[in-house]
């Protein structure tokens, strides 16, 4: 195995590529052979140190844009699909609502409004802005990216800048 190859690859490599990668590199971290572990720690090292330079650059790039150019970016780099197309339109036809009146509007069942609301924010993170952390669990609040959240009330609303993207984007 070239690990010098392999590394010289990464910046070609896609995510999911490279996710695959770093989990054959932990697998082997744990099972290889004396000369496996060495080059899946170089790999994952490299690895690491590429996403940290892909992450730093894209932030500098992203830094002078207005909140709402980056939601038009992210969304842009990311097209939404037909199901986050729902979650976005159904916030923003009945903001004010809870996340199970949200769902319901959806035709689901229970409140997994929400869930799929933070899941679509998640991964676009990168490209907006990282997530406060959730005052009710140890995690980041990723719905609070795009969304404001009424904790008395338990309600959702878009936020201004957010919204005024997803309608230049004719969502």
């Amino acid at each position: 195995m070239d690990i010098e190859k392999i590394i010289h690859s990464l910046p070609q490599k896609s995510t999911a590529q490279r996710q695959i990668m770093r989990r054959n590199a932990e697998k082997l971290m744990d099972d290889g052979a004396d000369e496996q572990r060495s080059a899946a720690t170089q790999l994952i090292s490299a690895l690491d140190e590429l996403e940290e330079r892909e992450r730093k650059t894209l932030n500098q790039k992203l830094s002078g844009m207005k909140p709402a150019e980056r939601v038009i970016h992210a969304f842009t780099c990311v097209p939404p699909s037909e199901t986050e197309i729902g979650l976005i339109r159904v916030l923003m036809d009945r903001p004010g609502s809870t996340s199970t009146e949200l769902s319901r509007a959806l035709g689901w069942d229970a409140q997994t409004w929400h869930l799929h609301f933070g899941t679509m924010c998640k991964r676009r993170e990168a490209d907006l802005w990282p997530a406060d952390a959730s005052n009710i669990r140890d995690s980041s609040f990723y719905s609070g990216i795009l969304a404001n959240f009424d904790n008395q009330n338990a309600t959702w609303e878009l936020k201004p800048e957010v919204e005024a993207a997803f309608r230049n984007l004719g969502i």
